[in-house]
């Protein structure tokens, strides 16, 4: 049977007979954090994506993407906490001709929506952009050479009611679509000086009243951008940045890179590479940092989690050391006005670690009774925490589930 280890900061330096640690068997009523182990589905490597939806309806639904033999499935959980999976497994190859899947596929939620994306290479000169909700998916299929996806955002775009999906890949960015896509298709070259910035993470921020949100991107040179979001109706051959000028972030951001929307006209930057990891709060009207970075290598993933007016980075680590194995753990951050506090808040791992067990290679913040819970993806396992508590004791989330 197996047990959950919930940590607080500063307990491994307690002593044992005054240790802050409590363990919970995952299967009682009373624990606070439960695990769905792969269900019965054909892919080999579940849990190698996880996304949650963002609107009523969607409380307690996760989107699961397996790879291996690729399939998209959808983890409902019900009032008490139990999880279920209907019937809207999804085998991608048979379906829709996607085999093998990335390291790390690109998932995305629509912000305004239930909608999730998922962003595919297919080949050579392919993209794939599976888009929808609750098992209803629909492919749309953009071409460039080569199709390596770098990534991807939902943005608000020009003329559009809904949100709308911009791709990066290599130098270009494809313009955005819902729907058929456009023909021609719409495609940028963002361009620093002439010079292709060849983006590694995208992000928007919101310009009302204008008629698009404005694109931020994050260059394969460590510059941070900001692009005006009306070209991308079809725009030229190059896109040169509006003000404020570039900003030299001081990372170098690789595959799986993020910006991820904070409150406040804010953004949070995820940089990933071969070597380290990054995280720091910039301001989207300055560009400017905000605050002082966290620079830990082995981070594979971030989401944000909302808990009332405060926000906290959950940050996955799925190769760190655990109890002697490489078994990983999730770190969690507050975001304060000065930044990011780069003391954790909180470290979560599986009590019985195992060799591999990738525990954070994946993370959500799941909407459930009106909160967001800290979800974690691990080897074919789903972690689900249904209330926790911050380093000192105090609360972060009270019990979530209904009849417990």
């Amino acid at each position: 049977m197996r047990t959950i280890l919930f940590i607080t900061v500063g307990a491994l330096a307690a002593s044992a007979a005054a240790c802050k640690w409590t363990e919970f068997d995952d299967l009682s009523d009373e624990t606070w954090v439960s695990s769905t182990e792969k269900p019965d589905v054909k892919s080999s490597n579940y849990g190698v994506a996880i996304q949650r939806g963002n609107k009523a309806g969607s409380e307690g639904r996760l989107v699961v993407i397996g790879a291996g033999q690729a399939t998209y499935s959808e983890l409902v959980f019900d009032a008490k906490g139990d999880s279920s999976l209907p019937a809207t497994t999804l085998e991608l190859n048979s379906q829709f001709g996607i085999g093998n899947l990335d390291a790390q596929p690109i998932l995305l939620a629509d912000p305004g929506g239930d909608a999730v994306a998922l962003v595919v290479n297919a080949g050579g000169s392919s993209i794939l952009v599976l888009e929808g909700s609750q098992g209803q998916l629909n492919m749309h299929q953009v071409f460039v050479s080569p199709s390596d996806v770098n990534a991807a955002t939902y943005m608000r775009a020009p003329g559009a009611t809904v949100n709308q999906t911009l791709i990066a890949s290599g130098d270009v960015v494809l313009g955005t679509f819902y729907g058929t896509v456009p023909n021609p298709q719409p495609k940028c070259k963002l361009t620093d000086g002439g010079t292709a910035i060849q983006p590694k993470a995208l992000g928007v921020v919101r310009t009302d009243p204008a008629p698009a949100d404005d694109v931020i991107a994050w260059g394969g040179n460590g510059k941070l951008y900001r692009y005006d979001g009306a070209v991308f109706n079809g725009c030229a051959t190059m896109q040169e940045p509006k003000a404020p000028a570039a900003v030299a972030t001081g990372f170098t951001p690789g595959p799986g890179s993020q910006i991820l929307a904070l409150n406040g006209r804010k953004i949070l930057l995820q940089g990933r590479n071969n070597t380290s990891g990054f995280l720091q709060v910039f301001d989207v009207d300055t560009l400017m940092p905000v605050g002082g970075s966290v620079s830990l290598g082995g981070l594979a993933t971030a989401a944000i989690l909302d808990v009332g007016t405060t926000q906290y980075v959950i940050a996955g680590y799925p190769s760190e050391i655990v109890d002697g194995k490489t078994a990983g753990k999730v770190l969690l951050f507050k975001i304060g006005a000065g930044g990011i506090e780069t003391a954790p808040a909180l470290t979560l791992n599986d009590a019985q670690p195992e060799g591999n067990e990738s525990f954070g290679r994946a993370v959500a913040a799941m909407p459930y009774h009106g909160t967001k819970l800290i979800t974690v993806a691990a080897d074919n396992e789903i972690f689900v925490y249904f209330r926790a508590n911050l380093a000192a004791g105090t609360t972060l989330y009270d019990e979530t589930r209904q009849g417990r």
